[in-house]
């Protein structure tokens, strides 16, 4: 397979809908992707066994109703008595997968990313996921550094990557501390009036057919997708 469709999508731990977490508002979030067309989801605002989320193991739900079969769970910390963090499903086996903990200085929230590697028929592809701070400015340049760090080493070590997330800023100021890698949304709006969703991918790979799918006129979540295709090159 030389081409493939990608999507970042920020689920609001499927509490958007009734105002806390709902099994109707994780089941609405499970039929919205499945329906999506992609063949692999980068789900942030995940919980797996959260109270606030009934103790329900969210990755598992919405990848067995939405049809993926292959699953990462990238912990960002632990929540009343689960785990936070985020996600990517595949329709394609995932033979490869870690979570890398940022070496923060400020930031206490997004601190982590994670990556899996994906066999397309036999092109194995990296996707990275993460969520990077909202706590303030400087946390969030503060994880977003620790991410320019963490994909500087995957790509001297091991090649080229997609990387997908709720970035919690502007494009433009994502690509100016991320400086040597492209960006897939320059301004779509994806939360509001904010275009703080992201695919950042390097030479390797074109991405085209940028868009959104609208998720927040229902409340399904009060981010949109951000969907794309891709062409490994």
């Amino acid at each position: 397979m030389k081409e493939f469709v990608l999507a970042s999508f920020n689920i609001g731990a499927a509490g958007k809908m009734y105002n806390g977490y709902d099994e109707r508002d994780l089941s609405a979030i499970a039929d919205f992707i499945g329906k999506c067309g992609a063949d692999v989801v980068s789900m942030q605002e995940v919980d797996i066994g959260c109270k606030r989320s009934k103790g329900v193991d969210m990755v598992s739900y919405i990848s067995g109703k939405a049809g993926y079969p292959y699953t990462h769970f990238i912990t960002i910390r632990p929540f009343q008595d689960g785990l936070y963090g985020t996600a990517i499903i595949s329709r394609y086996p995932i033979v490869d997968k870690k979570t890398i903990n940022y070496k923060v200085k400020v930031a206490k929230q997004g601190t982590s990313c994670g990556y899996a590697v994906i066999d397309f028929d036999g092109d194995l592809v990296t996707v990275f996921n993460t969520h990077l701070s909202c706590e303030s400015d400087e946390g969030n340049l503060d994880t977003m550094s620790c991410l320019n760090d963490e994909l500087r080493a995957y790509y001297n070590e091991r090649g080229g990557f997609l990387c997908c997330g709720d970035f919690n800023t502007s494009p433009a100021v994502v690509s100016g501390n991320i400086t040597w890698v492209s960006y897939a949304n320059k301004d779509l709006y994806t939360y509001a009036d904010r275009s703080i969703d992201n695919v950042l991918y390097t030479k390797e790979f074109e991405v085209y057919d940028v868009h959104t799918l609208d998720a927040t006129t229902d409340m399904i979540s009060d981010h949109n997708m951000l969907i794309c295709k891709v062409k490994v090159l």
